[in-house]
């Protein structure tokens, strides 16, 4: 069984947490590996109500709808509140 970091708040055990840096913009954030959505800022709650989705994210910073515009870093250990 392999060890899992902090679930996602909307999918449960579908999705792990993961620190990533927005790559042109340098933008720290949290995503879901699953469902896409992301937290644009990590020093809140991980909270449903916090989230957006990575497109959307995206396209505020004028970047292309594209994982590769995200740096993945370290999963968020389970007992984080990032």
């Amino acid at each position: 069984m392999r060890a899992h970091g902090m679930q996602c708040p909307t999918c449960d055990e579908y999705g792990d947490l993961v620190h990533a840096t927005v790559r042109k913009t340098g933008q720290q954030v949290i995503v879901c590996t699953e469902c896409d959505f992301v937290w644009p800022h990590p020093q809140q709650d991980i909270h449903p109500a916090h989230a957006t989705d990575v497109a959307s994210l995206l396209a505020q910073s004028g970047l292309d709808d594209d994982w590769d515009e995200l740096e993945l870093g370290a999963r968020v250990p389970p007992s984080s509140t990032a």
